[in-house]
């Protein structure tokens, strides 16, 4: 017990080092900003007399010397404290709450780095709107799951520029290498979320399909192989390369059963009609990906952008938010329909079902689109690749209800049954945490339950098979 108090107070001090860490990183940047500011008043470093040059240029050949000295004093590359600069002036001057936080230690530099990313591009007032939403959750979420918090705020704050920005970027998609250590090397995709997402969930679940127990590779290990043999295949001429494969503007949507409901009607027309958006979205990448790979890919769209009366953002599944023409284009092409509405207001899903589902498999989707990713504080394992846990278990009573579900990844999955971690459900999906140390951590729901969202029912069964129950956790494949 002595020990693990001291453990405990262990942590409790390297908390404290980090909320010091960040009151030193706001020095620095009030610091950083000072010294641009008093370098553009005096000309820092710019020959004044006889000089042929304009005041405006006078003032960059100030801040570039600037840069330099700080570059050497730092033992920095110039471009990194180019960026420290705009940072720090972006923070001081249009993100004062974000400052303040930075101040107190209740966020980090990466945190407010985040901040500053996703602002660059909105006028001030937005900018700040943006900063009042997203702060509280900096106190609370890791830098990533705080980014992707940030950017579904920012896309539901400003849905009309999406599409353009969208436009823009996919012009920049390319294919970088990298060379690293011990004869290995990184290639890496810069490509549209739509072809990203499919193209790695395919991989990912082929991966799982070949896995034998007799395969000494991990998961990951195989996903990589299964890549690079499906590239190579391809370039080889092994596999067809080009235009014309499964799926090539021919496939129609199954009918979703008896369309009874007139608004559903409307919505299935509308999916129809929206099929043809890959041809108004030329140069957004081949769309290979698409036609030829066709995993089950979860779109959240609004009803109203669904149906064309809106341009609020969808969400793509393992990704985040993602333009209505996309998430219309996603819709329309699918075979394979789910159905997530959400209140045009409020954002929050009101309607979930599938067609053709049984109970079982319907609870599962509706809990994989509320959890969104493994519900252990500071993980992103896609919700698709994780184990879906009963918080109270099943083998001591627990109910096999979707109050009783979440999703946890294979690693944390154990951890909750082989350590001192405990979870307990707070309602609406909200899980708290609560470490060996006594600390407690709160995880909120990719998608927040309403009073309008019903979780399917479902009656209670057979015990569950070896591979789901709560104790022996082995290596097979996320159920």
């Amino acid at each position: 017990a002595a020990l693990a108090d001291g453990c405990s107070n262990i942590v409790g001090e390297i908390a404290d080092l980090q909320r010091a860490e960040a009151r030193r990183q706001a020095w620095m940047v009030e610091l950083i900003d000072e010294a641009r500011r008093a370098s553009e008043a005096s000309l820092h470093g710019v020959r004044v007399l006889g000089s042929t040059l304009s005041e405006a240029r006078r003032q960059e050949m100030a801040r570039r010397s600037l840069v330099a000295e700080l570059a050497c004093a730092l033992l920095m590359p110039e471009t990194t404290v180019i960026g420290m600069l705009t940072d720090a002036e972006a923070l001081i001057h249009r993100l004062p709450a974000t400052m303040t936080a930075l101040r107190a230690g209740e966020i980090t530099y990466k945190h407010a780095k985040v901040l500053v990313d996703q602002t660059a591009t909105l006028s001030p007032e937005a900018a700040l709107l943006l900063e009042e939403q997203a702060v509280p959750f900096g106190r609370s979420l890791t830098v990533s799951k705080f980014r992707a918090k940030t950017r579904l705020l920012r896309e539901h704050l400003d849905p009309d520029s999406v599409a353009a920005r969208v436009a823009k970027s996919a012009q920049d998609r390319r294919l970088d290498f990298q060379p690293a250590d011990d004869g290995m090397a990184w290639l890496s995709l810069y490509t549209t979320a739509p072809e990203a997402t499919s193209i790695y969930t395919a991989v990912r679940d082929h991966a799982l399909a070949v896995r034998t127990p007799a395969d000494p590779r991990t998961l990951t290990q195989l996903s990589a192989d299964v890549f690079t043999d499906a590239v190579s295949a391809a370039l080889c001429g092994e596999l067809p390369a080009g235009d014309g494969g499964p799926g090539d503007g021919g496939d129609q949507l199954e009918s979703p059963g008896d369309l009874s409901d007139d608004g559903q009607k409307q919505l299935f027309d509308a999916q129809k009609r929206n099929s043809t958006a890959q041809k108004r979205r030329s140069g957004f990448g081949s769309g290979a990906a698409f036609r030829r790979i066709r995993p089950t890919v979860t779109v959240t769209i609004p009803a109203m952008t669904l149906l064309g009366r809106s341009e609020e953002p969808g969400t793509l599944e393992g990704y985040g938010p993602i333009d209505a023409d996309t998430a219309r284009e996603l819709a329309g092409q699918s075979n394979v329909w789910y159905r997530m509405l959400t209140d045009p207001t409020a954002g929050v899903p009101v309607a979930l079902d599938r067609t053709k589902y049984k109970p079982t498999k319907k609870m599962k989707q509706y809990l994989r689109c509320r959890d969104g990713t493994c519900r252990f504080p500071g993980c992103n394992r896609t919700a698709r690749h994780c184990d879906l846990d009963h918080t109270n278990d099943h083998a001591h009573g627990g109910p096999t209800e979707c109050d009783n579900l979440a999703h946890l990844c294979r690693k944390h999955h154990r951890l909750k049954h082989q350590t001192t971690w405990q979870v307990q459900q707070r309602g609406n999906g909200v899980l708290e945490w609560t470490s060996p140390g006594g600390r407690t951590y709160t995880t909120q729901p990719e998608t927040y339950s309403s009073p309008h969202l019903q979780a399917p029912d479902e009656p209670e069964s057979a015990p569950p098979p070896p591979a789901e129950a709560e104790t022996g956790l082995d290596d097979a494949a996320p159920f």
